[in-house]
């Protein structure tokens, strides 16, 4: 028997302004590692970064994550984060259906996302939603879906097994350029 997601949902404390963004870039070091531990390219600096609007980006042919050093950083690495997961180890296969991507996203992201090819939309729309998790149910899915780093940083697909609860909408002014 399915229990109602948003009963698996995990309450995430939105503090609007520069004091939430201060609080989660102070995790930045730890989620960072992280990402590094499980075999993942992670840079500050790339010439990208001058882009006016770009907050970062996973770049597939060198497998690195790009976190410009603009906003928050944190939710940036999160977000992008879960772009690498998705193509290293899930192929562009979804993990979240569409039930579960409507009930994470806010209004603000739906029409971020009619900005993007409808091909794309899927994939950042689930990037956005995974972003909000917090960072140890987020890694619980990372390990999930991507097996441990193997030598050389390479990630192995790992079938997919449940799929993880969708985030709450975030609060205000929390859609973001990316």
């Amino acid at each position: 028997m399915k229990r109602p997601l948003l009963a698996l949902l995990l309450t995430l404390a939105s503090v609007p302004g520069p004091a939430a963004a201060t609080r989660a870039n102070a995790s930045w070091p730890l989620i960072r590692d992280a990402f590094l531990q499980r075999g993942f390219k992670v840079v500050e600096i790339h010439p990208r970064c001058q882009e006016k609007n770009l907050f970062g980006l996973y770049e597939r042919l060198s497998r690195t994550i790009i976190v410009c050093p603009r906003g928050n950083q944190t939710d940036t690495l999160l977000h992008e984060g879960w772009h690498a997961v998705q193509s290293r180890c899930l192929r562009g296969r979804p993990v979240l259906t569409v039930d579960q991507l409507n009930q994470g996203l806010s209004r603000a992201d739906r029409r971020d996302l009619s900005l993007y090819d409808a091909r794309q939309q899927g994939r950042e729309a689930e990037a956005r939603v995974m972003a909000r998790l917090p960072p140890d149910r987020y890694f619980t899915f990372v390990d999930r879906y991507c097996a441990p780093a193997a030598p050389g940083g390479a990630t192995a697909p790992v079938a997919a097994q449940e799929a993880p609860p969708a985030a709450p909408a975030p609060g205000p002014a929390q859609g973001r350029a990316r």
